[in-house]
This record gives structure tokens, sequence and C-alpha cells, in this order.
């Protein structure tokens, strides 16, 4: 294997654009080859990064200027596809979700160890630095113990997001579409929160009531839903979520608010504390921004450290594993609100 990971994308869509960016940024990796069943949403990467392309799969499996694939396909086609690419040998980098349920997530990671390649999912948290400062302030203790979680993610997407994504990229209404998206907000967009929660806290979700509805936008998904959590340090969490909240969140500050016996930590692009015994040189009972080192975690880093994993046969920084659990808790949420009764957690399948 050369000194770089060479890249085959499956799915030319939306966030494969930034993904491509990303890879082209990072020291050990390259694009190999683009894979889109639309031709003309192939044609602008192709072009621009001067490799091949192919509206084929199999194209890129057998390729063997192919070391991994970066799967960006709609979310029911990430396990079987990334089933397909282990079974060819090809390291995996799947979007997230994992998948849409637990068997096919199972069976992504199964196959994935089975033929002795890397597995990981597009998360940004495990590669940024504001969430590693986060993570060793919690695991330190200078927030004492954790008593609360909140997540709010309060959007207002447009109508055009539906059938286009954010950029319009690629005309498909398989968002609407509970069946081949998983459901809406929670997955598609909390799931990132979930995966943060978890790496920076350490705390594992024991069980979930939820509550959810379709009530504002013409899709089979939902646009609006209340969790409520419950750790496995008895602490309680809540996620208030919504697609289609008119004026969105105003003046909240964005991030996930961690709350201790001595303090508050909000996770977000600008992390910010709050201590009642506060660290060398700060004020004690203000708020004051939480100073880090290391690099913004973006799709550079991302590719790089997964990259890195695979040269130095070492653990992806999101593993498949860490997938699985964030999607976990996603259909824990969503089996409750079915049945409007708690569920218990972990979850076979």
């Amino acid at each position: 294997m050369s000194a770089e990971i060479r890249f085959g994308i499956i799915g030319c869509g939306e966030i494969a654009v930034q993904t491509c960016q990303g890879i082209a940024a990072a020291p050990n990796a390259s694009i190999a080859m683009l894979m889109d069943a639309r031709p003309e949403v192939l044609r602008d990467l192709g072009e621009f990064y001067g490799v091949p392309t192919t509206t084929e799969v199999d194209d890129v499996l057998r390729n063997p200027e192919v070391d991994a694939v970066y799967i960006a396909t709609p979310h029911y086609l990430h396990a079987p596809l990334g089933i397909e690419a282990a079974q060819a040998g090809k390291h995996v980098l799947v979007e997230k979700p994992i998948a849409t349920n637990l068997a096919d997530a199972d069976a992504l990671i199964a196959a994935c160890r089975k033929h002795g390649v890397k597995l990981g999912v597009a998360f940004l948290a495990q590669v940024d630095g504001a969430a590693a400062a986060a993570r060793d302030l919690v695991r330190a203790g200078v927030l004492g113990e954790i008593i609360a979680v909140r997540i709010t993610a309060l959007g207002d997407k447009p109508d055009y997001y539906w059938h286009g994504g954010y950029t319009r990229r690629v005309h498909t209404d398989w968002r609407t579409s509970k069946e081949q998206s998983g459901g809406g907000i929670l997955i598609m967009n909390v799931i990132h929160d979930l995966n943060t929660m978890r790496w920076v806290t350490g705390l594992e979700v024991t069980r979930v009531y939820a509550e959810y509805d379709t009530l504002a936008t013409p899709v089979e998904v939902e646009d609006v839903i209340g969790v409520v959590m419950r750790f496995n340090n008895r602490a309680v969490g809540v996620i208030q979520a919504g697609s289609a909240m008119r004026g969105g969140a105003h003046e909240d500050v964005p991030g996930i608010r961690i709350y201790g016996t001595k303090g508050q930590l909000i996770v977000g692009p600008k992390p910010l504390v709050y201590l009642l015994e506060p660290l060398e040189g700060g004020t004690p009972k203000s708020w004051q921004e939480l100073r880090y080192a290391g690099p913004k975690g973006d799709r550079e880093q991302m590719i790089a450290r997964f990259a890195q994993a695979i040269l130095e046969d070492g653990e992806p920084p999101v593993t498949g594993l860490d997938g699985r659990k964030a999607l976990e808790i996603v259909v824990a949420a969503y089996r409750s609100g079915e049945s409007g009764r708690p569920v218990e957690l972990p979850l076979t399948s």
C-alpha cells in the first residue's frame, strides 16, 4: 500500500462534495474514482479532480487503484454497499447514519471484521479539538457529577430541502421516505449530537421515552420530536428537535449543554463553560470561553485520521460501534414514539 489512501466515492450528491474537498486537502489521501447512478452529477466533480467516473458500483469495487470507499448514498443503502465493499477488500468510511436499523449496522460491522478492513463513520466530534477539550474537562471531574444533558435542534428547513438538500445538487425524494431515510430530524441531524454526547461524557443511555409526529411538512418522516433519556449514572437528558420550527432557535446559544454539580458546559461552535470553582486564572460563577488546542473538526481531519488508521493499522477515530451506539438511541426513540412506552437499552436488534 502506498503512503496515501486512495478513495473511491460512492454517491456524489450534496455531502460528498465537502468530503471530496476534505480528501483533496488531507496529506495522506487522494480521490481515485467517483461513482454515482446519475451521470450529470459526476461531470463537474470528475472534471475538477481529473479522475475516472462511473455509474456502476462494481467498477469502484474492482478497481485495484481504490484502497477505501466513502459511501454517501441514501441512508438505506449505507450498510448493503458497505458490506459489498468489505467483501471486495476495501476499507469503508460510511456517511452517518451507519444504517437505518440495528440489524444492518451489525451486519456491516461483522462484514468488515470478517474481511479484515477498517470501518469508520463520518462523525466529526472525535477529530475536533474543542470536543476533545470538553471531554478532558468532563473526564477530569471539573464539572462534578453529570446530572443532565440537553440537546436542541430547532431548524426551519426550506421546502426544497426534501427533494434537493440544501444545495439542490441532486433532485431526489429519499429524504421524504421513512423506509429510505430511516426517519427525520433525529436520524438526519441529531444523531451527530448523540455521537458527540457519548464521546464527551462517556455516559450510555439506558432508557428512552419519546413523542414525535409529522405536523407541518408533507413528508413521511418526523418534523418534531421530544425525547427524554436516562443515563447509566442516573443523569437525565432531553432532546427537543424539529425541522419546521419557524424562527429557529432565535437567541439560544447553539450546542449540547452538559450540566454537572460544579458547573455547566456548552459544547458547540464556541464552547463555553461556567464553573463554581474555576480553572486557573478563571472567574468563579461566570461564563467563559473554553480554550483548547488542536484542529477544528472538519472533513479534512476526518479523512486524514481515517487514512492514518488504515496506514498504521490502528483504530479509526469513529468506529462502527460508535456509529451503532448513536443509531441505537435513535432506534429506541422511534420505537418508544410508536409504542407510547419507554424503551430500555441496550437493544439487540
